[in-house]
């Protein structure tokens, strides 16, 4: 009775399958989300920046005139 309660639920590839399967999940979640920065950010864009540097130097104008 003993041996039929040891593999109780999975065998042991299941259990290494499922190891290896949440590896893969974690290094492609980090691999996403270091993409995601690279290429979501303003600086990859130069439209964004453009808009940015006109709020910037309107900013500094305002300042300057008061």
């Amino acid at each position: 009775m003993e041996n039929l309660n040891k593999f109780q639920g999975k065998r042991p590839d299941q259990y290494e399958n499922s190891a290896k399967l949440a590896g893969y999940s974690i290094i492609c979640m980090i691999i996403l989300l270091i993409s995601a920065t690279l290429f979501g950010g303003c600086t990859t864009t130069k439209e964004c920046c453009s808009k940015t540097n006109n709020i910037i130097e309107h900013y500094e104008n305002k300042k300057q005139i008061k």
